[in-house]
């Protein structure tokens, strides 16, 4: 499967998973499923997801950034860190009710990701 092809399979998935979340009102029930399937992926599978999930950290979507926080914190996914920067960076600089504690998250997500890192 192509890089592609997989960056397209996990978006339809994502999006369907997360429509079903929505309507059942389980916002927990995507992110379950979504790490099922990243469990599921193949090691050169996972490059290509790891870097979809970077990019959407960069969302204006608040529940696209949500899925893939929850799931670069499960999975440790070190290779995002620079863009869990990022977006701690913007974080602070917004002013939504929200900012602060999405802020606070990142910040632990990053805070575990570097730490595990520095004792390896």
């Amino acid at each position: 499967m192509s890089s592609a092809d997989v960056r397209q399979a996990w978006m339809r998935f994502r999006d369907e998973v997360s429509a079903r979340a929505m309507e059942n009102k389980q916002s927990q029930e995507a992110v379950l499923a979504l790490a099922a399937r990243y469990r599921s992926l193949s090691g050169e599978e996972r490059i290509v997801v790891d870097d979809m999930l970077a990019e959407q950290l960069g969302s204006e979507d608040e529940t696209v950034r949500f899925d893939a926080l929850a799931l670069i914190a499960d999975f440790e996914i070190r290779s995002t860190v620079p863009a869990l920067r990022r977006l701690a960076d913007w974080l602070e600089s917004q002013a939504w009710p929200g900012a602060p504690y999405e802020w606070a998250k990142v910040n632990r997500v990053i805070r575990a990701l570097t730490q595990t890192r520095d004792q390896e």
